[in-house]
């Protein structure tokens, strides 16, 4: 599996955001994966922005016999950190009824058990609050049945 960024063009409005894609795409993207975007929502206009990508190496040959400068060849370190930066970890509400009782413990004044507190910790396992995934290619590699390339690592 090889690892890249591409750059689109955004033409961004208040309401709309349209992306043009290099030429040459059509003829490989069913074969890539886009698993994170530069955004800049708050910036209008025609802006050119990443997105980080995966295909197979047979697909990167023919990407990169394009020779285009809007690729990049990304190693697994510059994968994580362009991603993490466009897909951050977030705090999300798992289990709402869990989350709704032990606020609901705590604003009645009722002590709160060893249990009850993991509910509202982000970081513990248990259904309540948790953190979303945390990006990862060497994750996404697996899931999608490959390993990295020699050169992405």
């Amino acid at each position: 599996m090889k690892t890249f960024e591409v750059k689109i063009k955004k033409t961004r409005t208040a309401t709309e955001c349209g992306m043009e894609w290099p030429a040459w795409w059509n003829e490989v993207y069913q074969r890539v994966d886009v698993v994170a975007y530069e955004d800049h929502p708050d910036q209008l206009g025609l802006r050119e922005e990443g997105a980080v990508c995966v295909c197979d190496d047979k697909t990167w040959e023919t990407i990169a016999a394009k020779k285009d400068k809007v690729i990049t060849e990304l190693t697994e370190t510059t994968a994580n950190k362009k991603g993490r930066a466009w897909r951050p970890q977030v705090i999300m509400v798992t289990d709402e009824q869990a989350v709704l009782l032990t606020t609901a413990k705590a604003a009645l004044g009722v002590k709160l058990t060893d249990d009850d507190r993991k509910t509202l910790d982000p970081n513990a396992a248990t259904p309540g609050v948790n953190k979303s995934k945390l990006f990862d290619i060497a994750k996404i590699a697996v899931d999608r049945g490959d390993t990295l390339s020699e050169a992405s690592l």
